[in-house]
């Protein structure tokens, strides 16, 4: 799983979250057995749980890259395949990848999980 965007740790694990009208935060878990952990089932593979802000540790945005043929692109998962789809605005990087237009300025992709080596670049977030 390629993950991106906002994070925050909660009793030990991380988990993706939002933060609500009420200034609360909700976790967003795809693991069943947080539902020990006192998530709800939301949908599919969905579980979800609303805390106080001071009940979560820090706050961080997550995004993913990957090392493809020794070099770094941006990456996320394809929804349909399950691969990995990269993606670049380096034409001449594209061309000599392989990469297809996919627009004006855009190439990108679709590779196996075993070509690839993920990379999670982490940053502070903030709520204010």
């Amino acid at each position: 799983m390629i993950r991106k965007g906002k994070y925050a740790m909660h009793n030990g694990s991380e988990y993706s979250f939002s933060l609500l009208e009420d200034k609360s935060i909700r976790l967003i878990s795809h693991k069943p057995a947080d539902l020990s952990q006192g998530f709800k089932h939301l949908d599919e593979n969905i579980y979800i749980k609303n805390v106080s802000v001071e009940e979560v540790g820090n706050f961080f945005k997550i995004n993913s890259k990957a090392i493809y043929k020794r070099e770094m692109f941006r990456a996320s998962e394809e929804r349909k395949t399950g691969k990995v789809l990269l993606a670049t605005t380096n034409t001449e990087l594209a061309k000599k990848m392989g990469f297809e237009r996919t627009d004006k300025y855009m190439y990108s992709k679709s590779v196996e999980w075993d070509e690839v080596e993920i990379i999670e670049e982490r940053e502070p977030y903030s709520l204010d």
